[in-house]
């Protein structure tokens, strides 16, 4: 519905030109929208259609808006529905990783790293056979760590974090 010319909705056009507006993994959606209020507004309206059509309802205690640009933001969007707006620097919760406007992206990955090394420091103390070890091995790091490597500019971060991880 959002895709819809009818309703001229705008996403957020990319540095190479791309566009995006919309994007959902399993019960989650994330919205890229344009910031002026006439475009939350009429998204705001096909959200509305949406939920009457189909019985959904949005838990707008568990939704956030970033505010990604360089202009301030001078509405407050959303009051009627409590929608919180994530500020500046800080970070919201999404997909297991902490996601924000000039949220520092090391912090993010220390943490889930550290969470990492728990995981592995946890296994280490069992008497695991070869296999045992493997397979931990396959599931905890190999699987975290090509998670966290999906995400912009960690990288090498996270391939020098998870090298101690393995040797410790």
């Amino acid at each position: 519905m959002l895709a819809d010319p009818r309703h001229g909705i705008e996403g957020l056009t990319l540095p190479k030109g791309g566009r995006i507006r919309d994007q959902t993994f399993a019960d989650d959606t994330t919205l890229y929208l344009k910031g002026d209020q006439e475009n939350l507004d009429k998204a705001h309206g096909v959200l509305e259609i949406f939920c009457k059509a189909s019985r959904a309802r949005i838990n707008w205690n568990k939704s956030a808006a970033i505010w990604a640009s360089r202009r301030e933001r001078i509405w407050d969007w959303g009051q009627e529905v409590d929608l919180k707006w994530v500020p500046r620097g800080e970070g919201v919760r999404y997909l297991g990783v902490q996601v924000g406007f000039h949220f520092p992206t090391e912090a993010n990955f220390n943490m889930m790293l550290s969470a990492l090394k728990g995981k592995l420091i946890c296994w280490s103390h069992s008497n695991l056979s070869l296999a045992g070890r493997i397979l931990v091995a396959n599931q905890v790091l190999l699987a975290s760590t090509w998670y966290l490597g999906t995400w912009p500019h960690a990288g090498t971060l996270i391939l020098a974090c998870a090298a101690r991880c393995a040797k410790s």
